[in-house]
């Protein structure tokens, strides 16, 4: 697992705490991963959707097939990342009961490759 953030330095939690980043996001693109998950606030949402590797870094994982999650409303991600239709079980929604479970286990098949059946 490796921290993907905007800046090497990494980026300040809603606690204050600081996440060193093991990656910039322009230089660990998703092709490297085999899932991704989206980590933003709403204005962190709001500043990677100027930033153009993150508005490809999803879309590429969605079109990959890769599991992905988001804990916040499948609307911010997609208003970050130009994904809109997020709706198959390859995305998971963090937050509920389970959801961390169920996304890992999304993992483990690697692909979600209904995605390429139903495009």
């Amino acid at each position: 697992m490796e921290f993907v953030a905007p800046a090497i330095g990494g980026v300040e939690t809603s606690d204050g705490k600081r996440i060193e980043a093991d990656q910039q996001i322009d230089g660990g693109p998703s092709v490297l991963y085999d899932a991704v998950v989206l980590l933003a606030s709403a204005a962190g949402a709001s500043k990677l959707a100027r930033e153009p590797a993150a508005r490809t870094s999803s879309p590429d994982a969605y079109a990959h097939y890769k599991s992905s999650a988001t804990p916040e409303t499948r609307r911010r991600c997609s208003d970050a990342t130009g994904v809109s239709e997020l709706r198959d079980g390859g995305f998971i929604e963090l937050g509920g009961n389970g959801s961390a479970e169920g996304f890992l286990s999304a993992c483990r098949q690697l692909r979600f490759w209904e995605r390429e059946a139903a495009a």
